[in-house]
């Protein structure tokens, strides 16, 4: 079989590292690999995911999706209730959302992460944020935060004072506050907020769908995609939205931004290591066909293109017939719609 005939995950490694391929960061990768086998040492070097520690990372978050979703006519308002793949080290995205007027949150994470009193601090920031109606952090802040939008103020139409003054009431935010230590802290539930990791242990109640799922840089780290979306549709409600931002990149697994198609499956089998997850190296073709046979309509996708990577000559077999459009496909942000009974197919 031509797979068998792949060199061995030394062999390719050393290859890779003559055709310049590998960033120092790859030694890091391979040990904390093998760290992961020791539940409770990896635990406490991977202690946090990055961004979602800032509260302003997090309004820009939330408000990037939301505005795009706004302006694009797929939501008027904000969603009554929004699951999140992936939150990380804190709930802030969906609490920026709680503090805009949704009704209810459910965070979805494969690890367990989140940290009591860091929510507790990014919950007070927030709120600060969205009663001086701050402006989106734009790409001056945040460089590599996708997707941009065309303006950074913050959406007064769809915010309205109104809409502010009941969602930033004094009993309600005391309300969500308490809330919100009561799940960290237990890991438990609350009708407002729910915490649930690794996020499989979820059978969502068909009688309570969400209006919106969404996720940023995550979705390229699961391993089993179709489960995935499966499950989102099964989430949402007729005529609910996904909204993502998937990055397809080596996540510093080598020094072309596209370096990690050219490992093959053994040598990928040694970075990852013992982790429990790592990035699954699929293409936006795939996720694609994902959604598509999930029974959802993708309606919008904004496609982050980089034409500076790997030779194609240099790709592993199973990802040498890349099509050109994931070749340089490098990241995307995408919204998809399940449709309402009844409509045209």
């Amino acid at each position: 079989m031509r797979a068998s005939r792949e060199p061995s995950g030394p062999i390719t490694l050393l290859r890779a590292w003559a055709a310049g391929l590998l960033s120092p960061a790859v030694i890091r990768t391979v040990v904390a690999g093998a760290v992961a086998s020791v539940p409770a040492l990896y635990r406490w070097l991977s202690r946090g995911t990055g961004g979602t520690c800032s509260a302003r990372y997090c309004y820009a978050v939330w408000m990037r999706h939301f505005v795009r979703a706004v302006r694009a006519g797929f939501i008027r308002r904000t969603p009554s209730a929004l699951a999140e793949l992936g939150p990380g080290d804190s709930l802030g995205i969906g609490l920026a959302a709680l503090l805009s007027g949704s009704e209810r949150y459910i965070a979805l994470d494969a690890v367990g992460y989140a940290s009591l009193s860091r929510n507790l601090e990014v919950f007070d920031e927030l709120v600060q944020l969205v009663s001086r109606r701050a402006p989106i952090p734009d790409e001056r802040e945040f460089p590599r935060l996708k997707p941009n939008l065309d303006s950074y103020a913050f959406p007064s139409d769809v915010l309205s004072a109104g809409r502010l003054e009941r969602s930033l009431a004094p009993e309600r935010l005391a309300h969500l506050r308490r809330a919100l230590a009561s799940v960290v802290d237990g890991g438990g539930a609350t009708g407002e907020i729910r915490y649930i990791a690794p996020w499989d242990r979820w059978k969502a109640d068909p009688s309570q769908p969400v209006d919106m799922v969404l996720s940023q840089a995550v979705l390229e780290h699961a391993d089993d995609l179709e489960a995935v979306y499966s499950a989102q549709a099964s989430w949402l409600s007729p005529g609910g939205i996904v909204s993502h931002q998937i990055d397809f990149d080596c996540h510093g697994t080598a020094a072309a931004w596209n370096g990690h198609w050219a490992y093959s499956d053994i040598t990928w089998t040694l970075l990852r290591g013992w982790r429990p997850y790592f990035i699954n190296r699929e293409p936006y073709s795939t996720h694609r066909a994902c959604l598509v046979r999930q029974g959802l309509e993708i309606v919008e996708e904004s496609l982050q293109r980089d034409d500076d990577g790997v030779d194609r000559a240099l790709l592993a077999s199973r990802f040498r017939q890349l099509s050109e459009a994931d070749f340089t496909t490098r990241g995307v942000f995408l919204i998809a719609r399940k449709k309402s009974p009844g409509s045209a197919p």
